[in-house]
């Protein structure tokens, strides 16, 4: 059975062909989720098991809780230029430490593979 992670990338794939992925590693911890550590990756296929996924992320060494993914299209589709990716990754940080709700513009899983969201907590 396909995880939400590799069914997303199916569909992601099949609806825009290769793109830029936006990486956010990120801790929760009770009603905070803090990001950790954040990449990019040029996609130029959907043949990624969430296993394999998931051993690229612990690579990272950094105890992770959740990742969240967000997609990057250049002007005429495909992959962003590095240069671009790197400038925009500072933005989606930049945006997600703002407000950790703008994870769910983008996707987000947890060490399952299964997808999540974040909900506003009242006071």
């Amino acid at each position: 059975m396909k995880t939400d992670f590799e069914l997303w990338l199916s569909a992601q794939y099949a609806e825009t062909g290769s793109f830029t992925a936006f990486i956010l590693l990120m801790r929760m911890a009770g009603d905070e989720v803090v990001p950790l550590k954040s990449s990019y990756a040029h996609l130029v296929g959907d043949d990624m098991p969430w296993r394999q996924m998931r051993e690229l992320l612990d690579s990272a060494r950094t105890a992770w809780d959740g990742v969240a993914f967000f997609v990057g299209l250049g002007a005429t589709g495909g992959p962003l230029p590095d240069a671009v990716a790197a400038r925009r990754l500072k933005d989606v940080e930049a945006d997600v430490k703002r407000d950790p709700l703008v994870l769910n513009r983008g996707r987000f899983f947890d060490r399952q593979g299964r997808h999540i969201r974040i909900d506003e907590v009242e006071p």
